[in-house]
């Protein structure tokens, strides 16, 4: 079994900045950062976020990113505002692209940066006058700039900090945090106590996921509240979800049958959620983008991985991030869909495992 406590970043610096090329310019006063389309990418995306800040503490700094997760960057201190993106979708998503054209033209960005490649990203910040257009080789339709995505098992936050090298930013720190907005923990102590918590210490399972292969099955999950609970009379716990996990979480609940655990499951939103995770003592998620936020909460974490690598994809919050990890013979990281072993790197992971992970926080 690979286990690790406390993935952090600055480890794979040095390979990075030699890939990357380096251009002098002007000290840019409006960039444009074109982010990520997935909650746990656009976490990673916060080292190189507060890089540019510190670096450029003048500058006014702008995401660009979908409506669905807007909300992830309305109160990070580095960004200046947000534009949310049109869906690509449906038959007028050509129109809403062009319309967003003359919106960043009115902005005079100095500059923009493309968090992954991007044709049609990098045409719409040409047609929109923005000067620098830096992003990663591999679609280099209209960069200006492109840098070598760096190989190996560089984990994906250093990863979008290399785009930071070229503009000679060589060092910065690789860990992630998460800034809530006013009012969040108490709205989400009322939601908790309305769902029947009783200040008990919390723990919060999150069996959902976007992707099967990576979710641990529900089975386990319910084992190990039984298990949590058994041993740990002061505990009680939380099942999360997004709205599509509601039924399958009320069915745990069920299952499990106690008093000490329900749910909130379909119930949240982004700050609402993180705001939750940080009132726990330990949240337990397979890789997943719940499990970056509680991560960047700064509460201690048990990531369960299979398919994908921590090296890549763990966590990088600055509270204790713990990572359980037994894979087979299979390359590390495996994108295939219909596995042939039944994805049994998830599977071999046991709720004895993650029991014992569990009491390093839970018996202080």
């Amino acid at each position: 079994m690979r286990t690790g406590v406390g993935l952090r970043g600055g480890q794979v610096w040095d390979q990075i900045w030699d890939r990357c090329r380096f251009k002098s310019r002007t000290v840019p006063e409006k960039i444009l950062v074109f982010q990520l389309n997935w909650l746990g990418d656009i976490l990673f995306s916060y080292p190189f976020l507060r890089a540019l800040a510190k670096a450029f503490p003048e500058a006014e700094i702008t995401c660009a990113v979908v409506s669905g997760y807007a909300e992830l960057l309305t109160g990070n201190p580095w960004v200046r505002s947000v534009i949310k993106l049109p869906e690509k979708r449906g038959a007028g998503s050509a129109i809403r692209i062009a319309r967003l054209i003359p919106v960043l033209r009115k902005e005079k960005f100095d500059m923009c940066f493309l968090l992954k490649p991007s044709r049609t990203k990098s045409i719409i910040a040409a047609s929109a006058g923005i000067k620098e257009r830096i992003g990663f080789s591999g679609k280099k339709d209209l960069l200006t700039t492109a840098v070598e995505l760096p190989s190996g098992k560089a984990h994906r936050a250093d990863q979008i900090l290399a785009l930071a090298a070229a503009l000679g930013i060589t060092k910065a720190d690789g860990t992630y945090e998460y800034f809530l907005t006013p009012g969040d923990e108490d709205r989400a102590e009322k939601l908790l106590m309305s769902a029947g918590s009783t200040l008990r210490k919390r723990v919060a399972l999150n069996p959902g996921g976007n992707w099967a292969p990576k979710r641990w099955p529900e089975d386990k999950f319910e084992d190990l509240a039984r298990k949590l609970l058994d041993k740990f009379k002061d505990v009680e716990i939380v099942i999360t979800g997004a709205k599509k996990d509601r039924k399958m979480a009320e069915g745990m609940v069920s299952k499990i049958n106690s008093k000490r655990c329900y749910s909130v499951a379909g119930r949240t939103g982004i700050n609402i959620i993180a705001a939750i995770f940080k009132k726990c003592a330990l949240v337990v998620s397979a890789d997943s983008g719940p499990l970056h936020l509680a991560s960047a909460t700064g509460v201690p974490t048990i990531g369960l991985f299979g398919p994908t690598s921590p090296e890549i994809t763990g966590q990088r919050g600055r509270g204790m991030n713990m990572v359980i990890h037994k894979p087979s013979s299979c390359t590390i990281p495996c994108y295939v869909e219909n596995c042939e072993k039944g994805h049994e790197c998830m599977l071999r992971i046991t709720p004895e495992d993650v029991l014992g992970f569990a009491g390093k926080v839970l018996s202080k």
